[in-house]
């Protein structure tokens, strides 16, 4: 078995995975905005190349070789459409030339046999995709910073930062017969691109963490690499080899580790959308509505009638001094305060009992053990808490 093929293929997978996990984030985000389309086609063209080009390693078909060369002529138009998402504004013509015209050369190219083809095809392939991705950068940095936002320009910025490491790690990919490379690293790159991508979704992490983070992740590798290399007496090749392999299968990990943060982000926010989208007009229709939502998922209401075997004064006294009660606070209580929420806990299976209504009295019990792990799903049940006896309130009562 060919050692290079095998890391080359490794690389390539994880990259793959990579990329669905990336395509699956931004598909559950807003898959139909315009820039996220372009972001979606020029993921699905690097995925399509990550996999014709394994399929072609290990099966040696015309068909997937023929692949990866049209695939790989498609992401220098899939970047320059990518920067003109990007920046709100069409590229230069000359820009958009080079670029279609590129894709549609190879497109043609591709079908070449090999012994005529090569090894000019893959020359002429590396020129295209190198100026490309010059203009496109230089439309990047010659932007009008002022006419996008904030966010906007965070975006671009990590994604022109992604550039600058990924560029020479993309070189790689051209093999030479000039030059011995022990694995392509194309792959490595773009996984880094992923992760640069998904950590835009998480607003408190800054280009500085995320370079320290892959510095971090790349010296472990690096390191496990050496130690496997002394402990098998590898050579360098091996090495590097070896330490290409952990790499990619740490970044893999750490966008698949980031992928499932911004799901749980989009859960626990959910409270906060009942808020500013569901209906407010009465109290019953607002709890009603919370109760679809997955933070609170089987959420019951309790009223009056299912208190009577408790003393309902001291039950009204409670909440109305801590409209919301973990089980966590039962030993806080005094013996009759937490005798009559143990019991409420115990029938309703609950975690946490809020008041939502003062008339008439209403409860809500709710089994949500996650919360005591996020203090942030906690605040939001505070002012859901709050909302729902507001509108108690302001709705006309009927005696």
């Amino acid at each position: 078995m060919n050692t290079p093929i095998v890391a080359d293929s490794f690389v390539s997978l994880a990259a793959l995975g990579g990329l669905i996990v990336l395509i699956g984030v931004i598909r559950s985000l807003n898959a139909t905005s315009p820039l996220n389309r372009r972001f979606l086609f020029g993921l699905q063209v690097l995925a399509a190349l990550m996999a014709s080009r394994v399929l072609a390693w290990w099966t040696d078909l015309y068909i997937f070789k023929a692949a990866t060369i049209i695939t790989a002529g498609l992401v220098p138009l899939a970047t320059v459409l990518l920067a003109e998402g990007l920046l709100r504004r069409h590229a230069p013509r000359t820009t958009k030339w080079i670029a279609a015209g590129g894709a549609i050369t190879f497109f043609a190219l591709a079908f070449l046999p090999a012994a005529i083809a090569e090894p000019w095809r893959v020359a002429l392939l590396f020129v295209y995709q190198l100026v490309t991705f010059a203009l496109a950068g230089h439309m990047t940095v010659t932007r009008d910073r002022a006419s996008l936002s904030k966010a906007e320009n965070q975006a671009i910025d990590r994604i022109a930062l992604s550039l600058l490491l990924i560029l020479p790690l993309l070189v790689t990919d051209f093999r030479s017969v000039y030059i011995d490379q022990p694995v392509r690293l194309g792959g490595v790159a773009i996984l880094f691109l992923c992760w640069l991508l998904i950590s835009l979704g998480q607003r408190a992490v800054g280009h500085r963490d995320t370079v320290v983070s892959f510095v971090i992740l790349l010296s472990v590798a690096l390191l496990a690499a050496i130690v496997i290399g002394v402990e098998n007496r590898l050579e360098p090749a091996a090495l590097v080899r070896a330490g290409s392999v952990i790499l990619s299968a740490a970044l893999l990990g750490v966008i698949w580790k980031d992928s499932i943060s911004l799901r749980m982000e989009q859960r626990r926010q959910s409270l906060i959308r009942h808020l500013a989208e569901d209906s407010i007009d009465d109290t019953l229709g607002f709890l009603k509505e919370l109760q679809k939502h997955p933070l609170v998922d089987g959420a019951l209401l309790i009223g009056e009638d299912e208190l009577s075997e408790l003393d309902l004064p001291v039950i009204k006294a409670l909440f109305a001094a801590r409209p919301l009660l973990r089980a966590s606070e039962v030993d806080s209580l005094s013996q009759a305060d937490a005798e009559q929420l143990a019991w409420l806990l115990e029938k309703y299976e609950a975690t946490h009992v809020m008041l939502v209504s003062n008339h008439p009295f209403r409860l809500t019990a709710l089994n949500m053990p996650s919360v005591s792990a996020t203090p942030g799903a906690e605040i939001e049940l505070k002012v859901v808490q709050r909302m729902a006896v507001l509108i108690s309130e302001r709705t006309p009562r009927h005696d």
